[in-house]
């Protein structure tokens, strides 16, 4: 305690490491007697002083490790808030859909209560959202209507087709992803280990629609449109988010609110307002309890999803999206008997740990995501009307 109260820049990074090793040393081993201090303070002084270029570089290096480690923490603690909402939200969305079959109003439902959650935080103080303008909303609208027309049609899947139906082609997402971002983002083909667990998810992805006992037109034409949607919506979310830099609060209130008259127009063309009152649909206090937790978590989760696509990409959300529904499967099996046979669950449980494998490609050119000049490069650039990719052409933009 002496020598750290006459040297205290020794846990400060000004002098070299075996002095503040050592002066640490002093400060632990003082319970146990004068005498270690003071030969532990000797040998401490013994080291040569650090120059001020070094104690530069101790610090820039110590400041960008924080820096890297409080980015991946960071990046961690947002995957993790995602899967544990995705996951149950399935769950709760499948359960809503189920005994209140009127998909739309459910949408329509949550739009709203998310758009008004959001005011209320606003005006009290509580977040900050930057108003929406005519300029904001014409930018968004590709964005909206693909997270409009993927939430639509995964829940038509969920009405039609057991869970396991809905994460199956959820699971074929990182397989049109790879090709797209190859294709139009600049990124390299999966390596060997990603190739594989692409092969093995559409293996199982074959094997559970051919042992599917609930297989139905309706549900696997939402499926197809289900993909359609999910990867257009990945690719525009992270080119819509670069280009109009809002906070995360503001644009999931954009989405939401602007999501409303779509809901609202598809539920009276479907005239879902006309079967309100019909016996298939259970006004129960436990349905409406759970209609009233979808719209909570559907906050939660508009608003993590913002987060995720901005902190990793469009191929590595579509992995966590799929790996986070280990846990959906597991409460779908315990919490009722709607679910598939014994051989589709094997097929999904095969789908689910080949998505853990699968590794997001590196760009071709460090730093440079989509050009123009350079989309589909396995084909002859001659075929878009130019004889090679024009060099230094910009960052990505809008797709």
């Amino acid at each position: 305690r002496v020598f750290f109260a006459t040297c205290p820049d020794a846990f400060t990074g000004a002098v070299p490491w075996n002095r503040r090793f050592l002066t640490r040393a002093c400060f632990v081993v003082d319970t146990r007697g004068p005498w270690y201090v003071c030969v532990a303070a000797l040998i401490a002084h013994m080291a040569p002083a650090m120059t001020s270029k070094e104690t530069d570089a101790a610090n820039v290096d110590s400041n960008g490790a924080a820096t890297e480690l409080w980015r991946n923490t960071r990046v961690l603690g947002i995957i993790l808030v995602y899967c544990a909402i995705g996951s149950q939200l399935s769950v709760v969305n499948k359960v809503v859909v189920t005994f209140i079959p009127l998909p739309n109003a459910i949408l329509l439902a949550q739009f709203t209560a998310t758009t008004v959650m959001l005011l209320a935080a606003h005006y009290t103080k509580s977040i900050e959202v930057e108003p929406l303008t005519w300029q904001i909303a014409r930018i968004f609208s590709p964005l909206v209507l693909t997270f409009f027309a993927l939430l639509y049609a995964g829940m038509e899947v969920m009405k039609y087709a057991p869970l396991e139906t809905f994460i199956t082609v959820k699971s074929m997402t990182p397989v049109l992803f790879s090709t797209c971002e190859y294709l139009f983002l600049g990124r390299a083909l999966p390596n060997l280990k990603s190739t594989a667990a692409l092969v093995g998810i559409v293996a199982g992805a074959a094997t559970y629609v051919k042992v599917d006992a609930y297989a139905s037109y309706h549900a696997y034409m939402f499926c197809l449109l289900f993909l359609v949607a999910a990867v257009s919506e990945g690719l525009v979310a992270k080119t819509t988010i670069e280009k109009v830099k809002l906070n995360n609060w503001s644009r999931s209130y954009n989405i939401n609110v602007l999501s409303i008259p779509l809901a609202a127009a598809q539920m009276l063309v479907s005239k879902e307002h006309l079967h309100f009152w019909r016996s298939d649909n259970e006004w129960s206090t436990k349905t409406i309890t759970l209609l009233v937790a979808s719209c909570i978590m559907g906050l939660g989760m508009s608003v993590a999803t913002m987060w995720i696509r901005e902190a990793i990409s469009a191929t590595s959300v579509s992995v966590v999206a799929t790996c986070n529904k280990f846990i959906s499967e597991l409460v779908n099996w315990v919490i009722w008997n709607k679910h598939t046979t014994s051989d589709g669950l094997g097929a999904v449980l095969v789908i689910m740990v080949c998505g853990v494998f699968y590794e997001q490609a590196p760009l071709r050119v460090r730093g440079q995501g989509y050009v123009r000049a350079e989309i589909c490069p396995c084909l002859p650039r001659t075929w878009f009307g130019a004889s090679k990719a024009k060099e230094g052409a910009g960052p990505y933009g809008a797709v």
